[in-house]
């Protein structure tokens, strides 16, 4: 079984040195190693010249880093500005667009997919290369463990990672002319694009996860900054890359939204029933409509659409629950209590105490629960830790709001590229 191993790569050295001398103590080596390099240095190139590898490596080199270098190649592509950015060198290439071109350089039947920040255990190949002779699978994915070493990162890893394997893009094996006819990683953004893929693959191969973590990510970020424009960044190309239904969704949440804070004020408005707008029982309408929404969804959820893997339908009577929740909260005292504070009914602060409760289930969610699910320790988590966990939890969630924000407003103006002819295996 002849394989080549594709990482790409951008101005991270010894990263790159390091993932090379974990595949020449493989157990079975693979045939060939391919680098595909965006550096804005040599510094890559220059040290494998040095290295000494049992296995072939094949360098090429895919642009040059520099700053900005993807915005101008962006500017460049609008006719208005065509002109002025004429001249401009090519800049780098995103990962995946790394990985397809490793690929097609690849001479081997079968590919397998790592990154310069993946470390394989020596077995890796060997173990992969079993499940696929005994036809167990057509498609092998990675499953990585993300360590940590300083406290920041064990925060870090306990609030988002985890300390199981996870499925992962690195890691996988698939056959490359399978991988070349329509089952290429979407390019043009920075994420989101392997769990695309993953999905497409998964749809018409059968595939196979290890329970077992054959590969480590050893470098979690150790700082809040760097760890926040890292999930901005990819929660934006995340968005760019969800064409299909993210734009629907952002403009579902914000119509219900504006409407939850317009329609119960409209009567008032428009000057109640001396004005020609006026409409009895607006807000009574309104919430009986949410409610058939609500029950709609839930219905075509279970059952028209059970096994849909369109996230607007399957979360729209998510988003109606909490907006009916917010909307009888919020007009509690008015409908029920009058704002008579003597009335059985009136409940002061209501609003604030469901902010602050809907606050409070986010941070234990993410400080207690979902650690704990993810097989982080109690002795880690408490007595402290888990508030430095659920803090940290919370902010990266409120970080990735914007990002996606934008990501959804400025995808239709960026050119994704999806992997021509994902069709049906035949």
């Amino acid at each position: 079984m002849n394989i080549s191993v594709i990482i790409p790569t951008l101005d991270n050295p010894i990263d790159v040195i390091d993932v090379v001398q974990a595949l020449n103590k493989q157990l079975l080596l693979p045939t060939e190693i391919v680098i595909s390099d965006s550096s804005s240095t040599d510094d890559i190139n220059e040290l494998l010249q040095d290295i000494d590898s049992k296995i072939p490596i094949t360098y090429q080199r895919l642009g040059r880093a520099y700053k900005y270098d993807r915005l101008l190649q962006w500017l460049k592509s609008i006719p208005l500005f065509k002109n002025f950015f004429s001249n401009i060198p090519q800049g780098r290439s995103y990962p995946y667009e790394a990985t397809n071109q490793g690929a097609k350089a690849a001479r081997s039947e079968w590919l397998a997919f790592l990154d310069a920040t993946t470390i394989p255990n020596k077995s890796w190949i060997l173990d992969y290369s079993k499940i696929i002779n005994a036809g167990d699978a057509e498609v092998v994915f990675g499953n990585t463990k993300y360590l940590a070493n300083t406290f920041f990162q064990k925060i870090l890893r306990a609030s988002t990672y985890g300390r199981y394997g996870i499925e992962t893009a690195p890691g996988s094996f698939m056959r490359k002319k399978d991988f070349l006819q329509g089952y290429q990683i979407t390019e043009g953004v920075r994420s989101g694009g392997d769990v695309d893929w993953k999905n497409r693959v998964r749809e018409n191969f059968i595939t196979v996860t290890p329970k077992d973590s054959y590969l480590t990510y050893p470098n979690l970020h150790k700082n809040i900054y760097s760890c926040a424009k890292k999930f901005f960044i990819y929660q934006m190309h995340t968005a760019i890359q969800d064409i299909s239904h993210s734009i629907k969704d952002l403009y579902f949440v914000l119509t219900l939204i504006f409407s939850l804070i317009l329609i119960p004020k409209w009567n008032a408005i428009v000057g109640w029933e001396a004005s020609p707008y006026f409409m009895p029982h607006i807000t009574k309408i309104y919430f009986i409509s949410i409610v058939l929404i609500l029950l709609f969804s839930i219905l075509s959820n279970r059952i028209l659409l059970r096994g849909s893997k369109k996230p607007f339908l399957q979360n729209v009577y998510k988003i109606s629950s909490f907006i009916v929740i917010a909307f009888v909260v919020y007009n509690w005292n008015n409908y029920l209590a009058g704002w008579i504070e003597e009335s059985v009914w009136y409940i002061p602060h209501i609003t604030k105490i469901f902010i602050i409760l809907m606050l409070f289930a986010s941070f234990v969610y993410r400080g207690i629960y979902f650690p704990t699910r993810h097989n982080i320790s109690h002795s880690f988590l408490f007595p402290i830790n888990w508030f430095y966990v659920g803090l940290l939890g919370v902010f990266l969630d409120i970080v990735k709001a914007p990002g996606y924000l934008v990501g959804a407003i400025i995808s239709p103006f960026i050119k994704v590229i999806r992997s021509p002819g994902s069709q049906p295996k035949s």
